[in-house]
């Protein structure tokens, strides 16, 4: 750059010198001296362009990506169909009828099968019961989401994690 400024001013002195020597020109030709200057003079050089460092990418948004914050296990009792209360009272029943004689023989038999009914209920209500997780996942983009899942394999609180439906996937 320092080249071509030198050389610049020398053939600018140098048409300035020569100028003042030479004979007196019309218009036209002091144009035409001019622009011959002008045309052997190099043009200053550009800087070459400085290419800015790439910004990184932006990550990408995830709407339904987030972490685990919460695992609750969920038990829920099943529905009694009358079966296992009937089940239950004619076993109480038939065992209840073993303790007495006479009017004893016949409370005891009530007794046992009122006591089957109950426990029969109960144990049908057990057997039907559904156990499951609550997991509770703090969002990305903010909020929290709670998903059911039957089961927590491989998730923890802390797990990054991508709600799909009502499923978790791992990230």
């Amino acid at each position: 750059m320092l080249k071509n400024w030198i050389a610049l001013m020398s053939v600018t002195g140098l048409v300035v010198t020569m100028s003042a020597c030479a004979p007196a020109l019309d218009d036209d030709a002091a144009a035409e001296a001019e622009e011959a200057a002008e045309a052997a003079t190099p043009a200053p050089a550009k800087p070459a362009p400085v290419a800015a460092a790439p910004k990184p990418a932006p990550k990408p948004i995830c709407s339904n990506c987030g972490t685990v914050s919460n695992i609750e296990a969920v038990t829920e009792k099943g529905q009694g169909s009358g079966i296992g209360a009937i089940a239950g009272a004619v076993a109480g029943g038939v065992i209840g009828h073993q303790f007495g004689s006479g009017s004893g023989n016949k409370a005891a038999t009530a007794a046992g099968a009122i006591g089957g009914g109950i426990a029969g209920n109960e144990i049908e209500k057990r057997r039907n019961s559904v156990s499951y997780y609550r997991v509770t996942v703090r969002m990305d983009e903010g909020g929290s989401q709670v998903v059911t899942v039957d089961s927590t394999a491989g998730i923890g609180v802390g797990t990054p994690v991508r709600v799909v439906g009502n499923n978790l996937e791992l990230r």
